[in-house]
């Protein structure tokens, strides 16, 4: 890494997460996020939170949520972070392979990014962009997790200590979560021309690269072990967990992310702008 990577690195982070709160698109994305998740916390959640408890009052062994495979929702002792955590593992990930496309790949199709490249390293560009998308990411998981931790509060105020540490549980596996999709999408947008063409190949790669390990370790168990390069691979057992047990799964997104990371920075170093 050249001389002056970190003071770059930081430059760069505070413009991408300045350019995503401040731009017109940037703008469009937070307010749509903020209606869609206005319309989830008011509606899903409280909805699915409200039947949880009348669940546990019932003396029968049939439930609504077992019957469609999320019975582990039972598992969290408030009702409304069981609901927001198997949403928000559906949810972000698709958020990020959407948010994070734009890292590289626009100022690249302009040509502005051979003008950048002459006062910063491709080193500092590639990580502080992604940074700063991760940032913006972490941000409105934030707002997510502490809607939800608010709406608990009001519903019984004497939740508010016993919701801390389901409250802090949940957004650090969240950013763990997003981790590896954001460089998934670095490295794309490293090498596809614009944002869509990004989300696209993100979506087909995900979607075929699982289905042809899944496909293969039928024949061959041994390809199974595979499935550890498949961001979000975990997300199935993930969802079975609750409260701090869900850090048990933490090396996953941790090895993934800094093994796209690592061939994102290979791929940028060696690419034409």
């Amino acid at each position: 890494m050249q001389k002056g990577f970190f003071k770059q690195f930081i430059l760069i982070c505070q413009f991408e997460i300045k350019r995503g709160f401040t731009t017109q698109k940037g703008l469009l994305v937070l307010v749509t996020f903020g209606i869609v998740w206005s319309v989830i916390l008011l509606y899903p959640i409280c909805f699915a939170a409200e039947l949880v408890r009348q669940e546990k009052g019932w003396a029968q062994d049939f439930s609504f949520f077992e019957f469609f495979g999320l019975g582990a929702i039972h598992q969290w002792p408030i009702p409304e972070f069981g609901v927001l955590w198997q949403l928000a593992l559906i949810l972000f990930p698709m958020l990020s392979i959407t948010l994070a496309a734009d890292q590289t790949c626009s100022d690249r199709e302009r040509g502005t990014l051979r003008f950048i490249v002459l006062r910063s390293s491709r080193d500092s560009i590639f990580f502080g962009r992604f940074a700063g998308v991760l940032v913006i990411q972490a941000l409105l998981i934030c707002v997510a997790t502490i809607s939800t931790f608010i709406l608990v509060s009001l519903r019984q105020v004497e939740l508010i200590f016993s919701a801390l540490p389901s409250l802090l549980a949940i957004t650090i596996n969240l950013i763990l979560v997003i981790l590896p999709f954001t460089a998934m999408m670095a490295i794309l947008s490293v090498k596809v021309k614009s944002a869509r063409q990004a989300t696209i190949w993100a979506i087909l790669i995900w979607t075929f690269l699982a289905g042809i390990i899944s496909g293969f370790a039928e024949y061959l168990p041994m390809l199974s072990y595979f499935k550890i390069l498949v961001p979000g691979y975990q997300l199935s057992d993930l969802a079975q967990l609750s409260g701090w047990q869900t850090l048990q799964l933490s090396y996953i997104p941790i090895l993934q992310g800094f093994f796209l990371l690592m061939l994102g920075r290979w791929i940028m170093v060696r690419q034409a702008l």
